[in-house]
């Protein structure tokens, strides 16, 4: 085979080999000692040591050698708006002229988007409750696949847990006539943990069984009329 093929081919192949590698070293919700932020967050450090402050670095995988240099509010804080996916290198740096900077430590961080829960108000009567149906929008799918249900009624700032009500659907057990807010929470599980719950809160209407007929027969027209033989 021609020399130039094969260094074109082999030039291909380390291509090849160092995307994956690279792809393969992005973070995820379960890379260890992962910190999982919702979006909205501030990532806020301790405050430096004394004399000294914090440098902070990016980089989408992990390196050795970050380049990005994050610029700190309060000369402690990621702001929300600022905080991604990915590897931020802390150090430190006496504000001393001539002074060294530490090593630096490596910190995973990753940042849950919003999920966004609905479910169709169903009214019914009481004698016959309607299963409310619940849909969620799941921005991390595939990436996170397995989320956790809780359905409460609220009466005013309070929400009352209702038992064994864990699923995506919930048909209201022994409900009540009138007006009842029921609200869903949805979160996602990562190792065994809930995190960034979101809630929509919807009105049902429980109508009264309607009160027997009271109909005399006077009141039924077309009905046989007696006849004399």
């Amino acid at each position: 085979m021609n020399s130039t093929i094969k260094k074109s081919l082999f030039v291909v192949a380390l291509l090849l080999i160092c995307n994956f590698l690279r792809v393969s070293a992005q973070i995820t919700p379960t890379t260890t000692g992962v910190n999982l932020f919702c979006k909205g967050s501030d990532l806020t450090l301790p405050a430096p040591p004394a004399g000294s402050n914090w440098i902070v670095r990016f980089s989408a995988a992990s390196t050795t050698t970050p380049s990005a240099v994050v610029t700190l509010v309060g000369g402690n804080k990621i702001a929300a708006a600022d905080l991604q996916n990915g590897y931020y290198y802390l150090s430190s740096k006496a504000t001393t002229a001539g002074s060294c900077e530490s090593d630096m430590q490596e910190i995973p961080v990753y940042v849950l988007k919003p999920l966004v829960p609905d479910f169709a108000a169903a009214n019914f009567c009481v004698e016959t409750p309607i299963a409310q149906v619940g849909s969620i929008t799941n921005p991390e799918d595939p990436t996170i696949t397995i989320l956790a249900y809780q359905w409460y009624t609220v009466i005013g700032s309070t929400e009352t847990a209702i038992a064994g009500a864990t699923q995506k659907d919930y048909t209201p057990a022994s409900p009540t006539v009138g007006i009842t807010k029921y609200r869903l929470k949805v979160g996602y599980v990562i190792n065994g943990n809930k995190y960034c719950a979101q809630t929509v809160d919807h009105d049902v209407t429980v109508t009264a069984k309607p009160s027997k007929p009271t109909i005399t027969p006077a009141q039924i027209s077309g009905t046989a009329s007696a006849v004399t033989f």
